[in-house]
């Protein structure tokens, strides 16, 4: 089972709600992203049955997806363990630690009223700070999913984290800024809006009202474009920062090899 519809579609599962295939972007040589190879999520602890029949048949050739990457750190995994499916044969930890984005420590600290809200340009600034200080794993990831078989990344909410990762790749492929932002964008349909609601009450409990605090909570595109500004003022491109990081040069044109095709 590939994926093949538009660019950003979402994949539905029972036990997750920002699973998608990063294919069908254009790029800016008249080329677009290959489905079936790269795949975005949010969280995998709640998977069905059924979610794990699915999976098993993702990717161009209905192999199934292959490389899991847990972007996520040692409290949340340790919380929500991933579930994971039979066609998985490389599962990899590289967690990155955001203050925004680790959401669970994120309300506890709004809980115990360390602020009262947060802002779009408060999410930039912690999206600039993760890629100064997660370079390396930024780096480490796009090595990890050039080794064959289709790959998957995923963090908690699969829209800070993943978003960053999914910014990187995308722009390295030759996908513009606008379409990575609507890309990035896409997670407030398919999950912020839920989580908003079901966060809604719990916030109103501690006095708090949870439209303060929506720019965490959700994927403000401002704050995309924040970080997409600050890879091309310090670096130049994405291709500059995954290699002044780590990646290898071989690693990104594999990537290139198998994730871009003629439209």
């Amino acid at each position: 089972m590939t994926s093949t519809s538009r660019p950003g579609a979402r994949i539905d599962l029972e036990g997750a709600l920002n699973l998608r295939d990063l294919g069908g972007w254009p790029t800016d040589d008249g080329r677009r992203v290959r489905f079936g190879h790269m795949y975005r999520s949010d969280r995998l602890s709640d998977l069905t049955p059924a979610d794990h029949s699915l999976l098993s048949g993702l990717g161009s050739q209905n192999e199934g997806i292959q490389t899991v990457i847990d972007l996520r750190y040692e409290r949340e995994v340790a919380e929500h363990p991933s579930s994971l499916w039979p066609t998985v044969t490389n599962h990899l930890e590289i967690p990155m630690a955001g203050d925004l984005a680790n959401q669970k420590s994120f309300m506890d600290r709004a809980f115990e009223g360390e602020f009262d809200g947060i802002s779009d340009a408060d999410v930039g600034e912690s999206y600039v700070e993760m890629l100064q200080r997660h370079g390396a794993d930024f780096a480490r990831v796009v090595g990890e999913t050039t080794t064959g078989g289709p790959a998957l990344f995923h963090c908690t909410a699969g829209k800070d984290r993943t978003g960053l990762t999914a910014m990187l790749i995308l722009s390295t492929l030759g996908v513009g800024d606008d379409d990575i932002v609507s890309d990035f964008g896409l997670s407030n349909e398919y999950r912020a809006e839920v989580r908003m609601a079901q966060l809604a009450p719990v916030f109103a409990e501690k006095g708090l009202d949870v439209e303060a605090f929506r720019p965490a909570l959700s994927a403000p595109l401002p704050a995309m474009r924040h970080a997409q500004a600050f890879i091309a003022r310090e670096f130049g491109s994405a291709e500059r920062f995954l290699l002044d990081n780590g990646t290898t040069a071989e690693a990104i044109d594999t990537m290139r090899v198998e994730l871009l095709e003629d439209q």
